[in-house]
């Protein structure tokens, strides 16, 4: 057996992760010189005697230095035979250049050019939302169904749009003053007095697209656009409503046509967001990411975002969908400003369930097995009185179970062999309980048992012997329809993506419903990911959280808007409920909470800081305090009361003030620190809580600390192979990062791998410069068909991966 350790062969392998990910012979071309954005925050802070200052809408002067001083390159690129296809100048300076590679490695000589990289490729993070988020109490107090939103303009930068959806047909909307704005006489029919502009960059795809329209051939733009902005109308499964239907809505559209190009590239992205900026959106909403982000200063869409934002634009970007791993949150979402959002369960989905008398029913997947006709109905009887265990691995006592449903955990035999052994004691049906490390359900493969048998969560087995536990007996009946099934709400969804971001900071900041969303999508394409025959579909997803937070933004801007868009995110994630349990909830799974529009449009404090972060250091080290601004925007004077809630940690930090008078309009400067060292390790984090004396108004600012060792706790995986052809070389199959017990990236440590059966480990490949504490590991299958399994080990921690050849 052998072993092969990370510091013997990092160099193995010179080919880096970027490599898979980008699109051949397109290249972003980045300049020296700063953005217009950066050039106007700059003259502004310059005005303000070095103070921080935003550039809001101070860039249009400076973009045509920006445009002039990248012309040398242009003329280079025509002279050596490369083709510019666009040049974004105000949140990013950089070319959109197609030249081949030997091009690429010369432009990057040139003067003046920063960095030449291929372009990357982004993958889309794919009625019951409005009561969690009291959407409709927002609406009362923003003046009513038909004003809210109004004046605000949306981007949707996505796959693009069913214009046609009845989610847009908007009677009495007019386009502001200057719309509706398109690139392409195809698309003047798309637009209207909803959706204001209409514009297509599918020519900067991996591949030809065969529609340079904005038409939606996916249906991802299409529920993004109406879980934003729709308009009220019914749909075939009742209401359906946008959050903020009275806001304009432009279509940027990013993602092309199944079967052509299943991705968009990050030229595509620089381009759309360019002309958003220019084009006076307020709101952009992201739902996509690359799933492997590199640092924010080497991520050019992570950097045009940040710029955007600093530009005055309410920047919303999904958080992504590869949880529930630490360190997970896909770009542009890193970016700073970026207001990321992860996904909460609904409080209702839908598939089969089991009733339980007096309690409410859960959801249940059916085996494998043969589908009663009828529902399944008798006493509950949890096998462990009777096997200790509760495993029913071997033979129960005969009749023990007659006439009744058994409870059975999941575990160390088949589900084919717990079927029949219950069957064989008299049960009339099965509930097979999720193990604690694989909470949620699955469909068992039963093999030839026919007992009726379905399996539950973790969770739902909890609860379930709880019930047992409070006596008497226990009523169930195991319902195989398919049908509506309620569930606890506001819980973070397994796939959410959680942090710490790449630079440590609190990311997510906030969560909103992304499970089981009945939602508008597209009729056009049935190769579509979306398609239905009806134009509605149920979905989750980050993708979805994402514009439920923009159309909230929307509304927040439109009933205040004297607040900028630093004060509208603060509004939005400071004023977040608690998301279930959330006294063992974690900051960097769920953010400040569950969205609450309601507290958002009415709250009178806003925070220069939406979440504070103190990243990570040793036992005893030295921690720099955070300043941050509270501005008082009620009508009356307000005094607030300032504490800090510990949530997680053996320390805390303390607010330099207990309490703060504000006048209208007046701002207060808060630090929190850290009056002792810290030694001993583990996660710190809480709340910093400011409460109204006289309102009652609470603003809650959450923080967050590491205190580590930097010792490996576990793997965060990103991308493996699980099927290869026998004999051949896998290059990454496992794509992963080391963490420590708090999610921190872990660096320095050895890390080895071992082949457990068959099969070959080739190399592991150090991927840091690309992003933050990657690894790679490439191997070679056995030439024999069947499992090659493998072992990762760095510290206390391992991973076990299984490749299996054909």
């Amino acid at each position: 057996m052998r072993r092969l350790s990370g510091a013997a062969a990092a160099g193995i392998w010179l080919w880096l992760a970027q490599a898979a990910l980008a699109a051949p012979g397109l290249y972003i071309v980045q300049m020296e010189g700063k953005p217009a954005i950066e050039r106007a925050a700059e003259e502004a802070r310059l005005a303000r005697g070095g103070r921080a200052a935003r550039a809001q809408r101070g860039w249009a002067k400076h973009a045509p230095a920006v445009r002039s001083e990248q012309e040398p390159l242009r003329q280079r690129a025509r002279q050596q035979g490369a083709l510019v296809l666009r040049s974004v100048g105000l949140a990013a300076n950089a070319l959109i250049v197609e030249m081949d590679e030997a091009q690429a490695q010369a432009f990057a000589q040139s003067p003046g050019v920063r960095r030449v990289s291929p372009a990357r490729e982004y993958r889309m993070t794919m009625n019951e939302a409005l009561p969690l988020h009291k959407v409709r109490e927002a609406w009362t107090l923003a003046g009513g169904e038909d004003r809210v939103g109004e004046g605000v303009k949306i981007a949707i930068i996505d796959s693009g749009i069913e214009a046609s959806h009845p989610a847009f047909q908007a009677e009495g909307m007019n386009p502001p003053e200057g719309f509706p704005r398109t690139d392409s006489a195809f698309d003047d029919a798309g637009v209207s007095g909803k959706i204001i502009v209409a514009r297509s960059y599918v020519d900067y795809l991996r591949y030809y697209d065969p529609d340079p329209s904005i038409r939606d051939h996916v249906g991802h733009g299409t529920a993004a656009a109406m879980i934003a902005a729709g308009v009220p109308h019914e749909g075939p499964m009742g209401w359906v409503s946008g959050v903020a239907p009275k806001a304009w809505v432009g279509v940027y559209k990013v993602f092309g046509t199944p079967g052509w190009n299943e991705t968009t590239t990050d030229a595509a992205l620089l381009a759309a967001l360019e002309d958003a900026i220019a084009d006076g959106m307020d709101i952009v909403n992201l739902s996509l990411g690359s799933d492997i982000p590199s640092r924010v200063e080497d991520d050019v869409l992570a950097q045009a975002v940040q710029n955007a934002a600093e530009a005055g634009l309410i920047m919303v970007v999904s958080a992504g969908n590869s949880g529930p791993g630490w360190s997970t949150v896909a770009s542009p979402a890193t970016a700073p400003s970026a207001l990321s959002v992860g996904a909460a369960a609904n409080s209702r989905t839908f598939g089969s369930s089991v009733a339980f008398e007096g309690h409410d029913a859960v959801l249940a997947l059916p085996g494998s097995g043969p589908v009663p006709e009828g529902t399944v109905s008798g006493p509950v009887s949890d096998v462990a009185a009777l096997d200790e265990n509760g495993l029913a691995c071997n033979a129960l006592p005969e009749a023990s179970l007659s006439g009744r449903i058994a409870l059975i955990l999941r575990g160390e035999c088949t589900f084919e062999a717990k079927l029949t052994n219950a069957k064989n004691a008299g049960a009339v049906g099965a509930l097979v309980q999720a193990r604690e490390e694989s909470p949620d359900p699955i469909t068992m493969a039963v093999g030839a048992a026919d007992l009726p048998a379905m399996m539950i969560s973790h969770d739902s087995g909890q609860s379930v012997r709880q019930w047992l536990s409070e006596g008497g007996a226990l009523a169930a009946s195991m319902n195989f329809s398919y049908g509506r099934v309620p569930q606890k709400a506001g819980r973070v969804a397994g796939f959410s993506a959680r942090g710490p971001n790449v630079d440590l900071a609190i990311k997510p900041e906030l969560t909103a419903t992304g499970t089981d969303m009945w939602i508008a999508t597209q009729t056009l394409d049935w190769d579509g990911a979306m398609w239905s025959e009806d134009g509605y579909t149920l979905a989750d997803g980050t993708s979805f959280s994402a514009p439920l937070v923009a159309g909230a933004a929307a509304v927040v801007k439109a009933a205040r808007p004297a607040l900028d868009a630093p004060a509208v995110r603060s509004a939005l994630v400071n004023t977040a409920s608690a998301v279930p349990d959330e006294a063992s909830a974690w900051i960097q799974k769920s953010g400040a909470g569950l969205l609450d529009l309601e507290a958002a449009v009415r709250t009178p404090l806003v925070s220069s800081e939406a979440a504070l972060s103190f990243g990570a250091g040793a036992p005893g080290e030295t921690v720099d305090g955070r300043a941050f601004a509270v501005r008082h925007t009620g009508e009356l004077p307000e005094m607030y009361l300032v504490r800090v809630e510990a949530r997680r940690g053996p320390a805390a930090p303390a607010a330099s003030v207990e309490q703060v008078e504000l006048e209208p309009g007046q701002e207060a400067e808060i630090r929190l620190s850290w009056p002792e060292a810290v030694w001993e390790t583990g996660t710190l984090e809480g709340f910093v809580v400011f409460e109204g004396a006289a309102s009652g108004a609470v603003l809650r600012i959450p923080y967050w600390r590491a205190v580590t060792l930097g010792e490996p706790a576990g793997f965060t995986i990103f991308d493996s192979v699980s099927m290869a052809r026998r004999g051949s070389t896998v290059r990454d199959a496992v794509l992963f990062r080391l963490v420590d017990a708090s999610g921190v990236p872990v660096r320095g440590k050895e890390v080895s791998v071992e082949e457990l059966d068959s099969g070959r480990v080739l190399g592991i490949s150090d991927y840091d410069s690309y992003a933050p504490g990657l690894y790679g590991v490439t191997v070679r299958l056995s030439f024999l068909s069947g499992a090659n399994r493998f072992r990762i080990r760095a510290g206390d921690a391992e991973y076990v991966f299984t490749i299996t050849g054909f």
